[in-house]
């Protein structure tokens, strides 16, 4: 097992974790190439309209069962340069992009919150599901990714979503009340495949450790501003516990009194549950999942959260 690019020191949490077998695999999968796959953009195009339009340039488009993305199996020329990329027919991401969108379901006169919003990829995708009606917030704390959050929103033509360069760990500060929250948090980046994650061999556990404080700062925060009966989604591309089933288990603990988790709209990936770790996990962590990477998707990992009337 090549391991080259990673401490010994994550690989025996990995092994602890998850299992020596399942831990080969993600260093395997970890390593591999992914596949290009795009996905219509429904304010603007039809999906049946899109692939015939890039196949008549050359391009082999396979729909993906069960979500609006094809995989690009041939690609005669770099996909980006076409005119439907550029008028914002359609975007480019990994599998994992479409899942945590896929699991709210804001209706067009709501008030949506993404809370780290740039690129702005999952926020094009939340207002297609809106149809561009009601508002989203696109929070965005750094002055030098707003420029790629802009120009997204504009190629996409989305219209209903005010960008604000702010720290969503003080959101709560603006005192607005949403009925839902996308929170795709930063984190640690590990499971991230290594042609997008530069930094794993020399990532410590402080990493860790200073990401899930940062977290707990911006669930609370989003928790406090969010509606009853509304819905927040956590994920996180990340493989360490510490910042997902350890993370969602205490957000419980802390608010037991109003929070539930509702059940994922996906079938794929592993109940959080399962992953072995020294503390008693909540019992709710079973509607988690716990996704490990494979072809066309990060490692990461997911919870829906409900706020309960009172």
């Amino acid at each position: 097992m090549n391991t080259d690019f990673i401490s010994e020191e994550f690989i025996k949490r990995w092994e602890h974790f998850y299992g020596k077998p399942r831990t080969k695999l993600i260093t395997s999968h970890l390593r591999s190439p992914d596949p290009r796959i795009i996905t219509p953009n429904s304010l603007k195009i039809r999906s049946s309209d899109l692939k015939r339009q890039l196949e008549k340039r050359g391009f082999k488009l396979t729909k993906i069962k069960d979500l609006r993305a094809f995989i690009v199996e041939t690609e005669p020329f770099n996909i980006v340069s076409t005119p439907e990329y550029l008028a914002g027919f359609f975007s480019i991401q990994a599998l994992s992009s479409l899942f945590p969108t896929k699991c709210l379901e804001p209706s067009q006169n709501t008030i949506v919150v993404d809370m780290t919003a740039s690129p702005g990829i999952k926020t094009c995708f939340l207002a297609q599901k809106m149809k561009n009606n009601g508002s989203i917030l696109a929070l965005e704390i750094s002055k030098s990714r707003i420029p790629a959050l802009k120009a997204n929103i504009s190629r996409m033509g989305v219209s209903n979503t005010i960008i604000l360069n702010f720290d969503a760990t003080e959101f709560y500060k603006l005192n607005i009340q949403v009925d839902h929250v996308l929170l795709d948090a930063p984190c640690s980046g590990t499971g991230l495949k290594l042609s997008k994650n530069k930094r794993l061999k020399p990532r410590i556990l402080d990493d860790i450790y200073r990401q899930a404080k940062r977290q707990k700062l911006l669930l609370e925060s989003a928790w406090q501003q969010l509606k009853q009966n509304g819905t927040m989604i956590y994920s996180i591309c990340s493989l360490e516990p510490e910042e997902g089933e350890i993370q969602i288990s205490n957000f419980l603990e802390r608010h037991e009194e109003d929070a539930d988790l509702l059940s994922l709209p996906i079938s794929s990936g592993f109940s959080g549950a399962d992953t072995k770790w020294n503390n008693s996990s909540h019992p709710q962590l079973r509607e988690t999942r716990r996704f490990f990477p494979k072809p066309g998707v990060d490692g990461f990992f997911m919870a829906l959260v409900h706020k309960r009337l009172h």
